[in-house]
């Protein structure tokens, strides 16, 4: 490569298309096909657990964003476009959309996100990711789910969820109560959960919290392989554990996700839910004493309330995703753990209080800006800056 390709391309913002790779390696073709394939992983698994509606949603996500690239391509400005990042962010839209989302607007958000990458400009140039903020302005539109229907193991992929019944007690058949049905219409779990944190808050240590407790982990939450499972109502490809760890393993396999990072981001959820208040309702008068109300409870329920939590939340797909995703992370190490810790944290944070956005997604994408300072002020340490 030449000193003037070099320039032309540290000018123009592009991707060099031979080594070094100068903005490696947010253009690079291989980097996206990696993530896309991850995250048709836990889709697959959606798309089982919600049926045809959740499948025709992708469909639409995916059909709103190729058609409005193909229209842009037309012009000067939309030949920077990669179609892999393209795909890529509207699968991330896809895997946080929920299944009662109307085919049409899944699609008009897929397309006004393809829109905003064409006003930006091509990956490099994004502070925040597009397909991610249009996740959140889609999540506010559609508002939180109290109840949601859940495919039967018979008619697993080829169901329809509108054909559905409701169920007393959280549990998973082969069959749908009523004869013609597909689905069992079933209580959100971080719903449950905000409910019931906020009844024991106040008092964590007393037995009707703990009579409360047992009540809904014994009859309104899913047991623990269930959960494993993703038989919950909740956004497509979140609640597919399994599919996000086989994705996670893909993506570290190819080394673009980082283990020390899934892990510090994750140790600082969970500090942020041992060390957090229960619930923001004792926010206005008992703040400091509701928070640790984790550590009033018994051992085996403060284990299960995080295992809950860490299932029917956003902590495990925003820890594999969104930071294999470039431009989340900081380059500078030091940087990065503080960029990590804060995000954990503050996830942990917004879930509690009950935030009507997925907490981790929200988390990441607020600090997301500030990366480019927190390199500044915590360079990297080298021999020539000791």
């Amino acid at each position: 490569m030449t000193a003037s390709t070099a320039d032309a391309n540290l000018a123009s913002g592009a991707a060099s298309e031979r080594a070094p790779f100068l903005l490696w390696p947010v253009a690079r073709r291989e980097f996206y096909q990696a993530i896309i394939i991850a995250l048709s992983l836990p889709l697959l698994w959606g798309v089982a657990l919600f049926g045809i509606k959740a499948a025709l949603i992708v469909c639409s996500t995916l059909g709103g964003a190729v058609i409005t690239q193909a229209l842009l391509r037309r012009s000067r400005r939309g030949r920077l476009l990669t179609f892999n990042h393209t795909i890529a962010s509207a699968l991330m839209l896809a895997c946080l959309t929920a299944v009662q989302c109307p085919l049409w607007l899944a699609g008009a958000a897929s397309a006004l996100m393809t829109l905003v990458i064409w006003l930006v400009g091509p990956p490099g140039r994004h502070r925040v990711h597009v397909g991610l903020l249009t996740a959140l302005m889609l999540s506010l539109v559609v508002g939180r789910v109290g109840t949601g229907p859940v495919l039967v193991k018979e008619a697993l992929f080829v169901g329809n969820i509108h054909r559905t019944s409701p169920v007393r007690r959280f549990r998973w058949p082969a069959a749908a109560p009523v004869v013609g049905n597909d689905a069992i219409t079933v209580p959100s779990p971080d719903m449950v959960l905000a409910k019931t944190l906020r009844s024991i808050s106040d008092h964590p240590e007393g037995l009707k919290a703990r009579a409360t407790l047992d009540n809904a982990f014994g009859i309104e939450l899913p047991p623990p392989a269930e959960l494993f499972l993703g038989v919950m109502p909740g956004r497509i490809g979140v609640v597919a554990i399994l599919g996000i760890i086989l994705g996670g393993l893909l993506l570290a396999y190819r080394h673009i996700l980082q283990p020390a990072s899934w892990a510090v981001f994750l140790l600082a959820v969970l500090l942020g839910l041992v060390f957090g208040p229960l619930s923001a309702h004792t926010f206005h008068h008992e703040f400091w004493q509701s928070l640790g109300g984790l550590w009033y409870l018994p051992k085996e329920r403060a284990l299960y309330l995080i295992f809950v939590e860490l299932c029917t939340s956003d902590f495990l797909f925003a820890s594999v995703f969104i930071l294999a995703m470039p431009g989340t992370l900081p380059l500078s190490p030091r940087a990065r753990w503080v960029f990590l810790l804060a995000a954990g944290i503050l996830a942990a944070l917004f879930v509690r209080i009950g935030l009507p956005l997925p907490p981790a997604t929200t988390a990441l994408l607020l600090l997301q800006p500030i990366g480019p300072w927190l390199d500044s002020l915590l360079p990297r340490r080298t021999w020539m800056r000791t």
